[in-house]
């Protein structure tokens, strides 16, 4: 059991959380931290006497203007918004950016976690608006609705999520002798089907495989799937974060049965041989699932896109992310939200645009113009039969509703990924015990998750959300 570590940092003083913060944004003023934001905020009203509210987000639409937008600007006389995109990968930078030195847009729309944000007193709490307008938390998919939340504040609004489901190649499944049409439901069933499924050449190496119940982190972009060991712990009752979510325990016994299980698995293969094998998958048409290498895998949402783009004659179908027996599956579901900066000139009317954005019948118009294959957060909009129009469509959704946030340590995000990642490595390549390896994963996050949270806690002690 991970226990907190002791408090053996130096008393922190305001010069550490505003060098804290430099080192972030890397290049403003020190002395306009706390200030200038509300110095300079004024609301913006145009020449006829409009108020235009700024909205800062990137943007995957067919329209150069994102629908909400324009028809938020139709219906509304006297408010209008002005698009402001920003290329994804310096979103986190200008908007900070322009939060410190005075230059706050009224409305932002981001991916990563909203603890992150939250948590350098960047964001306005929404509960007045919340409670004044009877916005009932069940119009969103319950793991989206719980990543807004902050100190018992609600700090965003969800807007578009994407799901996962277990894909299966159905002419692999016929040449194996298998169902085509019966998806395994367990993971004893993969692991059985994936021995008949998985093939070798005459020296011996991997030419298909049946399933991989874990990809190198260097492969997850490409391969566009999920961790396999969290999931297994998620269904195993796994909890990660502990003592009121300030300290992780990655040594949990969830997380150790999955590792094992997962181990197992993967005695089945000789270990050079199976890195050989999967050197050569890639993107494009050298997916592994889309160049016919891997038969069964877990694959989002939008990978029925990457399928008619690459190999659109590929004979496959989807189902429920296997489980235990006995016990339930669940998936990852992260989400796209939106929120009012700190210190933004007109937070009424950037309410009202939100508002609007979170509409059942906006949220099914936007979604059909995105170019991404993307899914409303409003629950009533993803159960529309406008948009759940088919088997596949359901069973993306039910994963949703059985999700997981992947901000399993907002407070430190990137650190606990990056960890979790050479965990798992490290007991995959029989490198350390799966308890050595989880409880120094533990450690090199609580370790960081105890500093953030001294950081978060001095600041709180000095500002209030609300201010």
């Amino acid at each position: 059991m991970a226990k907190k570590p002791k408090n053996d940092l130096p008393e922190i003083e305001p010069m550490d959380i505003i060098k804290k913060i430099l080192q972030i944004i890397g290049f403003i003023a020190m002395g306009s931290i706390f200030i200038i934001p509300f110095l300079l905020s004024h609301p913006d009203e145009s020449d006829n006497g409009k108020t235009e509210i700024s909205y800062w987000h990137s943007t995957g639409q067919k329209e150069q203007l994102p629908y909400y937008i324009s028809s938020f600007n139709k219906v509304n006389e006297n408010i209008q918004v002005k698009s402001v995109v920003i290329p994804w990968q310096e979103q986190e930078k200008k908007v900070l950016t322009a939060l410190l030195s005075g230059s706050t847009p009224d409305v932002i729309s981001q991916f990563s976690p909203v603890v992150k944000w939250a948590s350098r007193m960047a964001l306005r709490p929404l509960e007045d608006f919340i409670e004044r307008d009877k916005i009932d938390s069940t119009l969103f998919f319950p793991s989206l609705w719980k990543e807004m939340k902050w100190q018992g504040h609600i700090f965003a609004l969800p807007i578009y999520t994407a799901s996962y489901a277990f894909f299966i190649n159905k002419r692999l499944f016929r040449e194996a002798g298998l169902d085509p049409e019966k998806i395994p439901q367990t993971w004893q069933e993969v692991q059985e089907y994936s021995r008949r499924l998985t093939k070798y050449d005459n020296d011996g190496f991997i030419k298909q495989i049946g399933f991989i119940p874990f990809y190198q982190q260097a492969l997850v972009p490409a391969q566009s799937t999920l961790p396999t060991p969290i999931i297994l712990a998620w269904q195993l009752g796994a909890e990660f974060l502990i003592d009121e979510g300030e300290v992780l325990d990655l040594d949990n016994p969830g997380m150790k049965k999955a590792c094992k299980w997962v181990l197992d698995y993967m005695g089945d293969f000789q270990e050079d041989k199976f890195a050989a094998f999967t050197a050569g998958f890639g993107y494009g048409d050298q997916h592994s699932f889309v160049s016919e290498k891997v038969a069964m895998m877990i694959l989002p949402s939008t990978f029925p896109e990457h399928i008619e783009r690459y190999h659109p004659d590929l004979d496959y179908k989807i189902g429920m992310i296997p489980s235990f027996q006995g016990y339930a599956t669940t998936c990852f579901s992260g989400c796209w939200w939106v929120a009012i900066p700190r210190g933004a000139a007109n937070p009424e009317a950037s309410w009202k645009f939100i508002r609007h954005m979170t509409d059942k019948y906006v949220q099914l118009a936007s979604v059909e113009a995105m170019e991404e294959n993307l899914f409303p957060a409003n629950i009533h909009a993803a159960y529309d039969k406008e948009f759940n129009k088919d088997r596949e469509t359901g069973i993306f959704i039910k994963h949703i509703e059985l999700a997981h946030s992947p901000a399993v340590v907002p407070m430190a995000h990137d650190v606990f990924w990056r960890e979790f990642y050479n965990s798992v490595e490290h007991i995959m390549h029989k490198k350390q015990s799966i308890e050595e390896a989880l409880k120094q994963g533990e450690e090199m996050v609580n370790r960081e998750l105890h500093k953030t949270l001294q950081y978060d806690k001095y600041v709180r002690s000095k500002m209030d959300f609300k201010e």
